[in-house]
């Protein structure tokens, strides 16, 4: 099994072609989530942990 990861770029664009996809983390992106291949997961999974992750951040601030 492999880890996905889907780099962001802050501040660049929201035009989701400026996103980076590849199987290892790269220190070039501010934002990165991690997905892991085979775990079974759908597209519905992943906007669910997204929109998890939007409400802490909502009332967390990020570790500086």
């Amino acid at each position: 099994m492999a880890d996905h990861y889907y780099g962001v770029e802050i501040g660049r664009s929201l035009d989701p072609s400026v996103i980076t996809v590849g199987t290892s983390s790269t220190a070039a992106r501010e934002v990165e989530l991690r997905t892991l291949d085979g775990a079974g997961l759908t597209q519905m999974d992943v906007l669910m942990a997204l929109k998890q992750l939007e409400t802490y951040f909502q009332k967390n601030v990020p570790t500086p």
